[in-house]
């Protein structure tokens, strides 16, 4: 009787034991199959000493720093992303189709501008930050619609092997076609971030980043220090970082994302 009631309780136990690995076994397939994605944030406006300058290089999350190449704190600006360990892109300053032209600065790049002052434009601007690694346009809806202008400018970047990101400043752009044509790296903006004074719309502009990320592996926003982002835009991410890792979000540099 003894004996049976010990087989018994043996056959209970292996049944339990069984049972538990399966349950475990299925958690894991679940927990495998979550959607993950990388989301990289570019930061436009760096090299005009603007207000959230320090606070956005201090944030614990790997992004990208778009510095403008031409302005009074260049150098101070793109040696602190260097200090904080961020990747350096040119954002460099283009023709807008609406803006005023003074909004550009004495260095931008024009129509009408040959190619090869184009060509020496963008140089000059990997010359005072030559670690950059990549460039993406500053306004620049004229220059992105201008083959002739936007080829020039591919030209340098497929010599010094580094990547455009289209900050989609028009629907019209040729950056992907001509990247393409040239062999240049690309990738176009998905998410804008910021130009408001909202931290809500800025956390409401991560997440909807955050849910394309999640449903094509990848994304990519673009924010702003300076009066278009600033502390607004800082914020944002710093109270959102959190959430938005708990949802299966990897916050990457630009660069990353075509590796």
């Amino acid at each position: 009787m003894q004996w049976k009631m010990g087989a018994k309780y043996l056959v209970l136990f292996g049944l339990c034991f069984l049972g538990g690995r399966f349950v475990a076994s299925e958690q894991a397939e679940m927990t495998s199959g979550e959607k993950r994605g990388e989301l990289a944030i570019l930061i436009d406006d760096f090299g005009y000493c603007g207000e959230g300058t320090a606070e956005m290089l201090e944030l614990p999350i790997p992004f990208t720093a778009a510095v403008m190449p031409f302005s009074k704190c260049t150098e101070a600006d793109a040696e602190a992303v260097r200090q904080a360990g961020k990747e350096i892109f040119i954002h460099m300053p283009m023709e807008s189709l609406t803006g005023k032209r003074e909004w550009v600065g004495d260095k931008g790049i024009f129509r009408e501008m040959p190619e090869e002052e184009i060509k020496a434009r963008v140089e000059e601007a990997f010359s005072i930050l030559p670690d950059a690694v990549g460039l993406n346009n500053h306004m620049g809806s004229a220059i992105m619609e201008d083959e002739r202008s936007l080829s020039a400018v591919m030209d340098i970047l497929k010599d010094k092997d580094v990547m455009f990101v289209d900050s989609m400043t028009t629907a019209k752009s040729l950056g992907r076609t001509m990247a393409g044509q040239k062999g240049v790296t690309f990738l176009g903006r998905d998410v804008f971030l910021d130009s408001t004074d909202s931290v809500e719309e800025v956390k409401k502009n991560l997440r909807k980043a955050a849910e394309v990320a999640l449903e094509k592996g990848y994304a990519l926003a673009i924010g702003h220090v300076g009066p278009e982002g600033g502390m607004v835009t800082v914020q944002a991410i710093k109270e959102l970082i959190p959430e938005l890792e708990d949802a299966g979000i990897t916050f990457v540099t630009v660069t990353e994302l075509v590796k």
